[in-house]
Parts: structure tokens; C-alpha cells; sequence
């Protein structure tokens, strides 16, 4: 499946997770075109901006940090990630996301069921 970048539908999410500020999700895809995943977006967060910590269950998280700087808690343990870097969050632990620099970031995001 091919899916153009004016295809690809954007939408701003509030304080996820109980995080701080507005994400911007750019879904690549979702709903029915997704068949082992729940979600694959590129999430664009802003300086000072979170993704609260939640747990994954029974599904998975990865990410893969394309521009800038952020700071992942897994497991209540920080880790700076920059572009390349990459997280993946299994089933049964905790992660959190924070824009710790004065630039906006991007990161791939894909929840595989």
C-alpha cells in the first residue's frame, strides 16, 4: 500500500497520557489499513511538551527519534534520545516522552498489537 503525504490525515492531541502541551500526530496509517498494529504515526512535539507515563498492555511501543532531542522514561529510569536513537516499550512496562530542549522533535511511533 502507497499512501501520499497529503493523504495522511493530522491531528493535534491535549495533554496525553496526562502529559503537558499539544502533540501532532501524522497518521501514516490507521483504522482498517492497519492490520498487526494499533497505531503508526509520526508525532511532532513541541519544547517543554510530554507524553505522560503509561503502561503497555497487552501490546508494544516503538519509537525512533527522526529529528531533535527528547528524554524517555522507561521503567522510571531517563534516557536522552536523539535523532536514530530508538525505544521500544514491551508489554508490561511503563514509558513516558518530554521535549527536554528548546526545539521541536519528531519521532516515529508504531503500537504493535
Amino acid at each position: 500500500m502507497i499512501k501520499r503525504k497529503e493523504q495522511m490525515p493530522v491531528e493535534i492531541r491535549e495533554n496525553l497520557r496526562g502529559g503537558h502541551g499539544k502533540l501532532q500526530f501524522t497518521h501514516l496509517f490507521q483504522g482498517d489499513e492497519l492490520n498487526k498494529t494499533n497505531m503508526f504515526a509520526v508525532i511532532t512535539i513541541q519544547p517543554g511538551d510530554s507524553i505522560g507515563v503509561h503502561p503497555h498492555n497487552p501490546d508494544g511501543e516503538a519509537y525512533v527519534v527522526l529529528d531533535g532531542s527528547i528524554t524517555v522514561t522507561e521503567d522510571g529510569v531517563d534516557y536522552i534520545l536523539h535523532a536514530g536513537d530508538a525505544e521500544y516499550c514491551s508489554d508490561g512496562h511503563t514509558h513516558a516522552v518530554v521535549n527536554h530542549t528548546d526545539k521541536p522533535a519528531t519521532f516515529l511511533a508504531i503500537v504493535i498489537k
